[in-house]
């Protein structure tokens, strides 16, 4: 008859023994549980083996899981710095070994063929040089910005009521005087007009658009003006119309004098 177990049968009982400590002694309320730093402290073996800690994980089902998950936290955890102190010294150990597999560095000896030996009395022909091309800085020359004079058209006060469109009702209105030039006008308009998109035009006596624009007026301590950009210089000096209105809106004119 046998008087030990073998290792399978060994195996065998503590798989059971642990069924039994996990399922057999339930402690819910977890009375009279040494706590988890003293159930570390028996998976690290720092606490006397007669500590009545021992005794009590024995018997409390509860405490008894916790310790058997402490200790396979802590395994996994030193195989896992094996493994990188394993990596470590493998990495060490090959570069180690290539270093010395590699042997003295020994430089290529120059081939006789590809020595040149300057051969005594023959000197090498001169150097012919070409004539020489002097390279002028390249300037770029930006072309000059027009000039634009600043000029006002002052149509506050002006008594406009007529349109150019259908039956016109002409008034004696005195003429605004503009110079011929490359201006950069100022429109203010009547009182009251409204903020927005303009139209303005310069025209002939029989309403033929001589020239167009289009500008945003804005409205500033109670005067609605409009800034335009206009070519007079071309026109010949004479009476013309200017006329203006704001988009989709009837056209409104006043008699100007291009000088």
């Amino acid at each position: 008859m046998r008087d030990r177990l073998s290792r399978r049968e060994d195996r065998a009982l503590l798989r059971a023994m642990r069924e039994v400590l996990l399922t057999q002694y339930p402690n819910p309320d977890r009375t009279g549980c040494p706590g988890t730093p003293t159930l570390e402290s028996i998976a690290t073996k720092r606490i006397d083996m007669f500590d009545p800690a021992h005794e009590h994980v024995g018997s409390c089902s509860p405490c008894f899981a916790e310790l058997t998950n402490i200790r396979q936290r802590l395994h996994r955890r030193r195989v896992f710095e094996w493994s990188i102190a394993t990596a470590g010294v493998a990495a060490v150990v090959l570069t180690v070994l290539l270093i010395y597999s590699r042997g003295p560095l020994v430089k290529n000896p120059i081939a006789p063929d590809s020595a040149q030996t300057e051969r005594p009395g023959i000197s090498p022909p001169p150097v012919q040089r070409g004539p020489e091309i002097q390279k002028t800085p390249s300037t770029s020359t930006t072309p000059p910005q027009p000039t634009y004079e600043i000029a006002r058209l002052d149509l506050r006060n002006v008594s406009v009521d007529r349109t150019v469109e259908g039956n016109e009702q002409r008034t004696q209105t005195k003429p605004i005087e503009l110079a011929r030039a490359l201006i950069r006008l100022t429109v203010e308009l009547p009182a009251g007009s409204p903020a927005g998109v303009y139209d303005l035009e310069i025209r002939t006596s029989d309403q033929q658009p001589l020239r167009t624009a289009r500008g945003s007026a804005t409205i500033k301590d109670g005067i609605t003006s409009v800034i335009i950009n206009l070519d007079t210089r071309s026109l010949e000096p004479g009476e013309y119309q200017f006329a203006w209105r704001l988009m989709d809106f009837s056209w409104r004119q006043h008699a100007i004098l291009i000088r």
